[in-house]
């Protein structure tokens, strides 16, 4: 009797313990693949997206870029970002190369291309040189 009271104990704190280690898996983001930005943590990066559908949100600044986070599919991001670009003005969309989008600027002709790379399967990061700043995109 007392054997099988021991397995039920081992049992119990086995799904405890497996519990814990999944929580603490979960929080802390680790199954995310790595960020292409450094400074920040890949829970902040998803904290600052996370339920944030068809939405541009900024991560940081680093090496000269503001680095960008859209939550949502390939198409609807070129959608929003044809659409900010539109109001910073200055820029006009010429064309999609693959995961790049190609602008022109109306003042000088200068091209700018931002490359867009997913990080997940539903996230997908960019950056912008530092001279230019989404003004509808949420900074914190």
């Amino acid at each position: 009797m007392s054997k099988k009271y021991i397995i039920v104990f081992a049992i119990l704190m086995f799904a405890v313990l497996l519990f814990f280690l999944g929580n603490t898996i979960i929080k802390s983001r680790f199954y995310l693949p790595d960020l292409p930005v450094e400074g920040l943590t890949k829970k902040e990066a998803y904290e600052k997206i996370s339920n944030r559908h068809n939405d541009i949100r900024y991560l940081t600044n680093n090496d000269n870029f503001n680095w960008y986070i859209y939550q949502g599919s390939q198409e609807t991001f070129g959608n929003e970002l044809i659409k900010q670009f539109n109001t910073l003005g200055g820029f006009t969309f010429l064309e999609q190369i693959g995961s790049g989008y190609v602008f022109e600027s109306k003042g000088t002709g200068d091209k700018l291309i931002i490359e867009s790379q997913m990080w997940t399967a539903n996230y997908i990061i960019f950056k912008l040189p530092v001279e230019l700043r989404l003004e509808h995109v949420v900074l914190k």
